[in-house]
């Protein structure tokens, strides 16, 4: 008997909705504008995770040889500087915005404004967000096209961690937004940024909160007319908030109601994950054997042989 041909049972029986679905599309990619390959993470509010996943992401890509500039894009909320420990970081991101506006970001200019993070024999840089959330109109897809254009030749791969939306449409006219500020101008940089990633990592929670917020940001990507077919990441999966047949109901809920498939299950390991944080680590450096580093890694390695082709994907098979 399939999933769909299941019907749920018990107190989480709402969390699914059972019926025919069409065959889900194969994953089709968007023609980015970008002059290198971005990978954006992004993720419903809530904290799902998704600074965690982009930059242990970052540092898998680094550790298969790639070069990789990770870049904490949240306009909102940026974080990543104290994720990895970092107390006194450079300028980085306005920085190396003003200087490629201008024309004048040498190379010698991005290494300044950037921080490299070792990983034993390769080498993560890491370009430190906005100092300020209220200074996100700096930010702009053609100063990113700018700034992107002149690292091309040192980097291969861009890592991006992106806000979440501060609105979606179909709760605009909803009685308790009437009287709130509406910040379309940084939702529409969002939705910009979703428009021309090369690929998109969505990442979700693992308990019925998570998957409804998912669903929901899932539908905010399809209103915002891009063409990517995320790559769907349960982080901190755990069977305590969904019991025993959890990876089961999630499946056929994100496939049913849209008719995505999940890519990657990240396993829930708090200690490893507070012990990486509290020593700014990256989980490779800290626990290699760790199954979430494991998970992370593989979807790391697919991530870049989706994207490779000849002799880079000789490397990575």
């Amino acid at each position: 008997m399939t999933l769909l041909g299941t019907r749920p049972r018990g107190r989480r029986a709402h969390l699914a909705l059972v019926s025919d679905t069409d065959t889900v599309s194969a994953r089709h990619e968007n023609i980015s504008r970008f002059p290198i390959n971005v990978i954006s993470c992004w993720g419903p509010a809530g904290s799902p995770g998704k600074s965690t996943i982009a930059s242990n992401l970052a540092c898998e890509m680094a550790l298969l040889g790639q070069r990789v500039l990770l870049v904490d894009l949240d306009t909102l909320s940026p974080a990543l500087a104290i994720a990895l420990g970092l107390v006194d970081t450079p300028a980085g991101l306005s920085a190396c915005l003003r200087l490629a506006e201008q024309s004048r970001l040498t190379v010698d200019e991005y290494e300044r404004l950037t921080v490299s993070i070792q990983l034993g024999r390769n080498e993560l840089r890491f370009m430190p967000g906005l100092n300020s959330p209220s200074r996100w109109p700096e930010v702009t897809i053609e100063r990113l096209e700018q700034l992107l254009d002149c690292i091309e030749s040192e980097v291969d791969q861009v890592v991006f961690d992106l806000p979440q939306a501060t609105q979606f449409r179909t709760n605009l006219n909803h009685p308790s937004a009437m009287n709130q500020p509406i910040d379309l101008g940084r939702d529409q940089l969002l939705v910009n940024l979703l428009r021309q990633s090369s690929k998109l990592v969505m990442v979700s929670g693992c308990d019925p909160v998570s998957a409804h917020r998912f669903l929901a940001a899932q539908e905010y990507l399809e209103e915002s007319g891009s063409n990517l077919n995320p790559y769907t990441v349960i982080n901190r999966f755990r069977t305590s908030a969904l019991g025993s047949k959890a990876k089961a109901e999630l499946e056929e809920t994100y496939l049913t109601l849209a008719k995505i498939r999940i890519d990657a299950y990240i396993p829930d390991e708090p200690e490893n994950i507070d012990r990486a944080l509290l020593n700014g680590l990256p989980l490779a450096l800290l626990k290699r054997s760790s199954p979430a580093r494991q998970a992370i890694s593989d979807l790391a390695r697919q991530l870049l042989l989706d994207s490779a082709s000849g002799d880079a994907l000789a490397k990575l098979s």
